[in-house]
């Protein structure tokens, strides 16, 4: 819908396709399906496989960040590194001026500079996983689905004559991943941690886990621990093979680390601006002001408390609508 859109606002489109995990077969149908749209279409269409450089990049940060404990975030890691960097890549090969994606995202200017801000339907925003992208992928950036709610461009897709698109279910979850178990897909790739203890209150040992890897903050089912009271995953401590169980009461934190972050502009590090920082893609939007720590890590201090807060994932800042930068979380107090 993104190509079709631009096409009517007369652009000359050339359509890409990426094969990023999978083997042969498995990518052989999304592949044809693209090429198909395409050649209806009636546009240039490119496949190119980034197969190898995705493994040794997101797949190897991913079994990576498990095995330290912390719960990935591979949108975040793959969209500057791998995904856009390609995009900017064949765009120079093939002579375009712009780059546009099928994301839920506005692009728009303030103080004469260009800038992405939250997609027109809050339910499908999707700036929360484009944080990373640099000023100079920002200024190539058109994205016609920003302005539209989903359901608005289900229903032009059956107007166009799309009606397999219209009913296409949304993509969930992560993309490499079969039926989107991580656990399954780690043990496959040859990750599986060891046994350890559950602790509770820092000391009292009740129960064993079944690898560091299986779990993530904030988990409560498949523990296996039969308190009086429910008990939630509270800290990971892969040094210690330990994982700590707390009331969620005591999730709870103020303030966040965040390590190896971006922001877009100086003059959101610059001075003491209250910010909106976002550490769920859904439902959750914290005020916050930010204090930067050195040239890679800052510190986030909540102006409201949020509890489950996982090192590995990211957390986002806003300026009102306006996407600002992000960073990768470290820990939290």
């Amino acid at each position: 819908m993104a190509a079709i859109l631009l096409q009517e606002q007369g652009y000359e489109v050339i359509g890409i396709t990426f094969l990023f995990s999978g083997n042969d077969r498995s990518t052989h149908h999304y592949a044809d399906e693209a090429r198909l749209l395409a050649s209806k279409l009636q546009i240039k269409h490119i496949v190119t496989d980034l197969r190898d450089e995705f493994d040794d990049s997101v797949i190897s940060y991913f079994k990576r960040e498990y095995l330290a404990g912390r719960t990935p975030f591979p949108c975040a890691y793959c969209n500057p590194r791998v995904k856009f960097r390609n995009l900017q890549k064949y765009a120079d090969q093939n002579g375009c001026r712009y780059i546009s994606t099928g994301h839920y995202v506005r692009v728009g200017f303030y103080n004469g500079k260009k800038y992405l801000f939250q997609g027109e339907d809050p339910d499908k925003d999707q700036s929360f996983f484009l944080w990373g992208l640099n000023q100079e992928m920002v200024d190539r950036l058109i994205l016609p689905l920003g302005q539209y709610h989903k359901t608005e461009i289900r229903s032009l897709a059956k107007q166009k004559g799309f009606d397999k698109i219209s009913t296409k279910k949304d993509s969930l979850g992560v993309c490499f991943i079969k039926g989107n178990n991580y656990r399954d897909f780690l043990e496959e790739n040859g990750i599986k941690s060891k046994p350890g203890n559950f602790i509770y209150h820092n000391s009292e040992i009740v129960g064993e886990h079944q690898g560091i890897t299986n779990y993530t903050i904030g988990q409560r089912r498949g523990l296996g621990i039969h308190l009086n009271f429910p008990v939630f995953v509270s800290e990971i401590r892969p040094d210690e093979n330990e994982i700590v169980l707390a009331k969620f009461e005591d999730l709870y934190r103020n303030s966040i680390v965040i390590k190896d972050y971006y922001f877009i502009d100086n003059e959101i590090v610059d001075n003491n601006k209250k910010l909106i920082v976002k550490i769920r893609y859904r439902l959750q939007e914290t005020p916050c002001r930010l204090h930067i720590l050195d040239e890679t890590r800052a510190e986030v201090e909540l102006l409201k408390s949020e509890a489950m807060i996982s090192p590995g994932q990211t957390a986002v800042f806003y300026d009102g609508t306006r996407l600002v930068g992000g960073g990768f979380i470290e820990s939290s107090s």
